[in-house]
């Protein structure tokens, strides 16, 4: 984790950064323009109409809420956090501050909500933190999506969060993720009708994240096949988690926790080891059979490359960042990439390939960034199968 002071630092450049992005895209990040007697006015066109890399026309929105439902392998109910980043024509507000130590000043809390850029409402995406973090930690990549119109929605995994943190956790909490992913999204489809998010979340076709131990999560929720033999043996191992398995626990994983909301998937900074069949063997990722883009850091060495030889039939792309270290993805800091810099990168790959994914988009410049056509930075190793 980096420091409170390095957090930040690195919101900092990133605000600086953002300018820097729109002047060189032709798109302002300034606040939509106001009247002084109707005040915000919406951003005309839709939300193709947004260059894919720029910050977004919106202001964005934060809140967060408790909620509880009854997973499958554990006794009794269990209570999840879940955040929530939306557009908002407010231009002004309070940030919010994750966890009581990391604010984030790009955002405002409990802001109104703006109406959705289209009838059938806001497209969604969905975030899985990484081992011993917390919701907010890859805020930078919800804030872009939500200046777009998107709602982004990520919740704290309970059991596995900063606060909580041990060295070890129980099995469980490799399904309970998954779990709470799921639940998030029945969540967003049944809010109370005096919501003014109720009704209007495209939760059908979802574009789901996930940093590190996210990551698996990620393909998990996805429709990845897992190998129930190599779990076992992690079981036996004894010493890789805090309690012992049981024949219930492992079942669970045996049915599977594909959610098929989900439409396609981007893994990031997570893999597997070089001879190991890790959670889901030599031939469990393409059961997902949807598209994916794993991205991970060179400085991060994850077993991505390993990933990438296992996939044979699905649409895949790995982009590598020179330089990249394992929070890149999420709070920044790397000693050889700048924030900021980190942020631009990841936040426009993640958002063309949502683009293309969950809204259909075939532009020139999606498509060109999609099929390594046009890379963005030398730092950016493109390969796709």
């Amino acid at each position: 984790m980096v420091s409170f002071s390095a957090f930040r630092q690195a919101r900092r450049l990133f605000a600086l950064g953002i300018g820097a992005v729109s002047l060189l895209s032709g798109c302002s990040s300034e606040a939509p323009p106001s009247n002084p007697d109707t005040g915000p006015k919406m951003p005309e066109g839709g939300l193709l109409d947004y260059p894919v890399d720029a910050i977004g026309p919106f202001r964005v929105g934060y809140r967060s809420f408790l909620h509880t439902y009854q997973p499958k392998g554990v006794e009794g109910p269990r209570e999840i956090r879940i955040n929530l980043w939306y557009p908002t024509l407010d231009e002004e507000g309070t940030p919010p501050v994750y966890l009581n130590v990391f604010p984030d000043d790009d955002v405002f809390e409990d802001a109104s909500v703006a109406p959705p850029m289209e009838a059938a409402g806001y497209p969604v995406h969905l975030h899985s933190h990484g081992y011993s973090g917390f919701g907010g930690t890859s805020s930078d990549m919800m804030h872009w999506f939500a200046s777009h119109g998107w709602v982004a929605v990520a919740p704290d995994h309970k059991g596995n969060t900063l606060p909580e943190h041990e060295d070890t956790v129980p099995l469980a909490i490799s399904f309970l993720r998954s779990m709470d992913l799921t639940a998030s999204l029945d969540a967003l489809e049944a809010l109370p009708a005096e919501d003014p998010l109720a009704g209007k979340c495209r939760t059908d076709e979802v574009l789901l994240s996930g940093h590190s131990f996210g990551g698996r999560t990620a393909w998990a929720s996805g429709g990845a096949a897992y190998d129930l033999a190599a779990i076992q043996a992690m079981c036996d191992d004894g010493t890789k988690f805090s309690e012992p398995c049981t024949p219930e626990q492992i079942a669970v994983f045996g049915e599977g926790l594909g959610d098929a909301r989900v439409k396609a998937g981007i893994p990031m900074a997570s893999g597997v080891g070089d001879e190991e069949p890790g959670w889901f063997g030599f031939d469990g990722y393409d059961p997902v059979k949807k598209p994916y883009m794993q991205m991970s850091g060179s400085l991060d060495p994850v077993g991505a490359e390993n990933v990438f030889a296992r996939v044979t039939s699905i649409d895949f792309t790995w982009l590598d960042f020179e330089g990249g270290c394992h929070q890149l993805f999420a709070l920044g800091g790397c000693q050889e990439f700048e924030s900021y810099e980190g942020w631009r990168l990841v936040n426009t790959y993640a958002f063309a390939f949502a683009r293309r994914h969950i809204l259909g988009d075939t532009s020139d410049k999606v498509q060109k960034l999609l099929d390594g056509t046009e890379v963005l930075s030398p730092k950016v190793k493109f390969q796709h199968k």
